[in-house]
């Protein structure tokens, strides 16, 4: 049996959240296990903000110039995928920063990287979809609140700790 660093209370083997308090065990003061409405929303707010940021700069530049609105249009979403490809090798997606969550290797918590964070989102989350979108609904029973995606590529999402937030304010 490991013992939680935060509460001190036992935690059963193979966990990786402390079944009291939340704290991740991998890594002390990491954050907590994130709920599923707040991954729920970070997943839904993905496109929201691509969409957003794509169609309101596109509406304003055709005021001006329409050739400047198309020329936009075209260049956007080459440097919003680049930007989206930067974000999975930080363990985040543009609605996991809005959020305050970040995906973390489940044993560890190190920043998975760009390979398990691109088998994670792209390949395991069509998986997670499937049949009804039973992958996803699987975290809710899951002691660790794993997704199909997150069991693939071996991660955990976690909501950062507020000390993280504080030393990026002060910075």
């Amino acid at each position: 049996m490991q013992q939680c660093q935060t509460c001190t209370k036992e935690v059963g083997p193979d966990m990786f959240f402390c079944a009291w308090c939340q704290e991740y065990l991998g890594t002390a003061g990491a954050g907590k296990k994130a709920n599923i409405f707040t991954r729920w929303f970070a997943f839904v707010i993905d496109p929201g903000i691509a969409i957003c940021a794509w169609l309101i700069p596109t509406f304003l530049f055709a005021t001006v110039s329409p050739k400047l609105a198309s020329i936009f249009a075209i260049l956007f979403p080459l440097g919003y995928v680049i930007w989206f490809l930067s974000l999975l090798g930080k363990g985040l997606t543009p609605g996991k920063l809005v959020m305050g969550l970040r995906v973390v290797d489940q044993r560890n918590g190190d920043i998975p990287g760009f390979g398990k964070m691109f088998l994670r989102e792209i390949v395991g989350r069509f998986l997670s979809g499937l049949f009804f979108g039973l992958g996803y609904f699987w975290s809710l029973f899951d002691k660790n609140a794993q997704a199909w995606h997150d069991k693939l590529a071996g991660t955990v999402v976690i909501k950062k700790a507020q000390a993280q937030y504080a030393s990026r304010a002060s910075a």
